[in-house]
């Protein structure tokens, strides 16, 4: 919680005004303490003037802090221009110290107060390095939280192309149904108006199945296996309607139908062994099993068309895996065999 709400504070556009305020304030702190230290020898002299000399040094300190944050980190920090972000920032730090030994000077001219500096040589400055020390950290600090804020939203902006490439790819991968299928279907429904309306009326219902569960159920990451089973029988009942020489046998266990599970991930394989069969002129017998062993599912296809997948297709298949099942997949494929092992399925 706590982590959040820093992180919320740091990042989120509605705590601007509050990062800005906290700055303010840091620095008029500062600015108290740095006048009451340099003229801590004649401080009951300047009294009535201290909320003036304290205003124009703040007023000097966030100048310079503004234009670290607004110049100096965006143009050369940022942009990975280090050694001129450092010159910038050093001179920041010398106008700091310029300024504080010429109103040094001034008001003890004007006040008639001792000198404590007697001879302004390059010297000084580096003597006076020290007391700027608390003004370095705070616009270091500063340029680093910029730099933070930035990281943080840039690892944001890529985790969101990321997320909008793989849903994409989801996307893509999920429209596994060949449209060659479709359109012979289509035109042997067609045929089978004229000789066979009752078994066109069968094919076009089942494909009507098909396309709804396609365009609707698709659209989750996750559906019942169940459903999935539903599809991939009404699929081999068409490509059995369609194809005389084509006969399938699915076996699945009872206790997996509420197994969930991506759209359409095994259609390929079965696509794959049962597609081409009318231009086959032997007998295409295909073999599906769907079994569970703990929370591991186990599929196998086993089909005397021994058509093996297409390196593209392959490289699909594969990445559509590593994305629902990364390092949790077993894939095995020979010549009319698949078989893929599933784990970490969820209920």
């Amino acid at each position: 919680m706590i982590k959040s709400r820093l992180y919320n504070f740091f990042v989120d556009p509605k705590y601007r005004i509050w990062r800005h305020i906290l700055f303010i304030l840091a620095f008029a702190i500062i600015s108290y303490r740095q006048i009451t230290y340099i003229f801590r020898d004649n401080i009951a002299t300047i009294t009535d003037y201290r909320p003036f000399l304290v205003s124009i040094t703040l007023m000097v300190y966030l100048s310079t802090l503004y234009v670290n944050i607004y110049y100096l980190v965006p143009r050369f920090l940022l942009g990975q221009r280090y050694r001129i972000y450092l010159a910038g920032f050093f001179f920041i730090i010398f106008i700091q110290i310029a300024y504080l030994i010429g109103m040094e000077h001034i008001v003890r001219t004007l006040f008639e107060m001792p000198y404590k500096i007697t001879s302004y040589t390059p010297l000084v400055f580096i003597q006076l390095i020290p007391t700027s020390t608390i003004n370095m950290m705070c616009i270091l600090g500063i340029s680093a939280t910029v730099l933070f804020k930035h990281q943080i939203l840039e690892n944001e902006r890529m985790k969101k192309i990321e997320e909008e490439y793989i849903q994409s790819q989801l996307n893509r991968l999920k429209e596994q149904i060949s449209p060659t299928f479709l359109s012979n279907i289509l035109n042997r429904t067609s045929e089978l108006t004229k000789t066979d309306s009752k078994k066109a009326s069968d094919m076009l219902i089942r494909l009507g199945q098909l396309l709804r569960y396609q365009l609707y159920d698709c659209n989750r990451d996750r559906v019942l296996l169940s459903a999935e089973i539903n599809f991939i029988k009404n699929y081999l009942d068409l490509e059995q309607i369609y194809c005389n020489q084509f006969e399938y046998e699915f076996t699945f266990e009872n206790n997996i139908k509420e197994l969930l599970l991506p759209p359409l991930l095994l259609i390929p394989f079965i696509q794959n062994a049962a597609n081409r069969t009318e231009s086959i002129e032997k007998h295409v017998c295909l073999r599906l099993s769907l079994k569970r062993i703990e929370n591991s599912l186990f599929f196998s296809c086993q089909s005397t068309n021994k058509a093996l997948l297409s390196e593209v297709q392959l490289f699909a298949v594969k990445q559509r895996l590593n994305l629902m099942y990364p390092g949790n997949y077993i894939l095995s494929m020979v010549e009319g065999k698949t078989e893929l092992q599933l784990n970490c399925i969820t209920e």
